[in-house]
């Protein structure tokens, strides 16, 4: 299978690469901005299935439908987003001009090549439901235009609605409320959080990549359309912070306020569809996880 994966070096995408290699027949193109520097590149896979990286940015038209045109992909999956914090109220056009656009960008570039691909998976997340922000809007906005527009030209549109992914990947870009904490605390930097008493649904990123491949690689009769994946288990951001405070050792003082700037809603992932449509189910030990990343982080900021 022929799969072209935008943000492919990020931090789901260098892990979901990595998962795909393991299969010889299938051959892996890669678009990426590299915006956070060439030890992206450096850390992707090197196997011989998977091709060199494009340098590229999903809100230019003419990098996403080149390689739409010259790798003639049987699957999209659609990685590329502007990283920010769900709750964060700054960059709010950068958001919409590389989530928004982009998936338009993706869109328009299949409708006009001559070999169409079977299906596009995208990255949408759990805000998108019932968005409070500019990043879930941006989100579901994408979600509304790929389930609009892909059946018409003959393409499945799905979309895995990710719970928020944490973990370590040899990409180091992930904007995770447990990454952030873990490593703020090690540094032994003060912390503020803020609505502490709303819960996330937190997935490991290697579950993460193993519910894109079951999504590509999917043939049930009934559409896949929109999936949540997580755990289906919600925990308050106070009792996170209290956890990895006793894992890492934290010494300092955690200070939690409400701040009615931002509007911040629990948000936990219903993983029902996961299970009967993917057989999809979160395996990862938070707690087992957690340990190993505090012991990895702790060596790496030495």
């Amino acid at each position: 299978m022929r799969i072209l994966i935008t943000g492919g070096a990020g931090f789901l995408g260098n892990e979901l690469v990595a998962r795909l290699a393991k299969n010889r027949s299938n051959e892996i193109f890669i678009l990426d901005s590299f915006l956070h520097g060439s030890s992206m590149v450096r850390n992707l896979p090197k196997r011989k299935n998977v091709h060199n990286a494009v340098v590229g940015n999903v809100r230019n038209y003419y990098d996403i439908f080149r390689v739409i045109d010259r790798d003639k992909p049987d699957v999209v999956v659609h990685l590329a987003a502007h990283i920010t914090r769900p709750e964060s109220v700054d960059n709010f056009r950068a958001c919409a001009e590389t989530n928004y656009v982009g998936m338009a960008n993706v869109l328009d570039a299949c409708s006009v090549v001559k070999k169409k691909p079977s299906r596009i998976v995208f990255a949408s997340c759990e805000s998108a439901k019932k968005p409070v922000s500019h990043y879930g809007i941006s989100k579901r906005a994408c979600e509304d235009l790929l389930h609009l527009i892909a059946p018409l030209m003959g393409i499945d549109p799905v979309s895995l609605r990710l719970s928020e992914i944490y973990g370590l990947s040899k990409s180091h870009t992930s904007t995770s409320m447990v990454n952030f904490l873990v490593d703020t605390m090690l540094l032994g930097q003060d912390i503020a959080l803020f609505n502490v008493n709303k819960e996330r649904d937190f997935v490991h990123v290697s579950d993460a990549a193993r519910a894109f491949e079951l999504a590509i690689k999917y043939e049930g009769e009934e559409p896949l359309g929109r999936v949540d994946i997580g755990t289906g288990e919600g925990v308050a951001i106070k009792d996170l912070a209290n956890q990895i405070k006793t894992t890492t050792k934290y010494q300092g003082d955690l200070v939690f306020r409400d701040w009615d700037l931002v509007r911040v809603v629990s948000s936990v992932a219903d993983p029902s569809r996961a299970k009967d449509l993917l057989d999809f189910e979160c395996e990862t030990s938070f707690q087992e996880e957690l340990g190993k990343m505090v012991k990895k982080r702790r060596k790496a900021l030495k």
